[in-house]
């Protein structure tokens, strides 16, 4: 049970220098269920240590050595995949007792949550650069676009002439990349590998997994033929 807050007890500033929130995701019910967890954490109401029913926790050293640019991050981040939130929450990053902490909605999907995971952890990296929290959210996501999503192996799985890209592939694509598909869709958008109309199709479609298990080919090349070739054709036969 939450405990009463004292009459003369301050509500939480998250614009203060100390415990504060860097970077939300998601919309507006999302940031108001970080802001209540992350109170409810400063002023004890619950404890994010030691890791059990609560949270599992992990450190971010591969992610920070995987992005690969020498940012200010601070010491010691850690990673809190949290049990038991309401599923409209996203995730946070926080300075919290002068170290780095990012918490995400452990029931989320695994690629969505991979692609938070790593977009928070650059935002506590970035985050002394960028006062303003839109500026923020866009450099920490061209960051985690270059780190994840490199333009040769994007290239590899669209071309110009496609109209078309069945929910089998588009779900082999995201788990390729580790993040959601629509989130390839924009950075292979932004690196002009595919064009507007063909990103208004494919968004439209729901990435689901084939029920027969085979590997992802990616042409070393970068011609997607036989990508086409194997994929399509299986998806024939599905």
């Amino acid at each position: 049970m939450a405990k009463k807050q004292p009459k003369n007890q301050l509500l939480l500033d998250f614009s203060v220098r100390g415990n504060r929130i860097v970077l939300h995701l998601g919309q507006v019910e999302s940031q108001r269920l970080a802001d209540a967890l992350f109170e409810g954490l400063v002023n004890g109401d619950w404890m994010i240590e030691p890791a059990g029913a609560v949270a599992d926790i992990s450190y971010a050293q591969d992610i920070v050595h995987q992005i690969g640019h020498k940012l200010p991050y601070p010491e010691g981040i850690k990673i809190a995949q949290l049990h038991n939130v309401d599923p409209n929450f996203k995730g946070f990053s926080a300075i919290y007792r002068q170290k780095g902490w990012v918490f995400v909605n452990a029931a989320s999907e695994i690629n969505e949550r991979n692609y938070h995971i790593h977009l928070l952890t650059v935002s506590l990296g970035l985050h002394t650069l960028y006062t303003n929290t839109t500026s923020l959210a866009a450099r920490s996501e061209r960051l985690i676009f270059e780190a994840l999503l490199p333009f040769e192996e994007v290239e590899s799985f669209f071309r110009n002439d496609i109209s078309k890209i069945p929910d089998f592939l588009a779900a082999d694509i995201a788990n390729f990349f580790k993040v959601p598909f629509p989130m390839v869709l924009k950075r292979a958008l932004t690196l002009k590998i595919i064009s507007d109309a063909q990103y208004r199709t494919f968004m439209t479609v729901v990435p689901v997994a084939s029920s027969k298990p085979r590997e992802l080919f990616v042409s070393p090349d970068g011609n997607i033929d036989d990508l086409e070739a194997q994929l399509f054709s299986q998806g024939m036969e599905d």
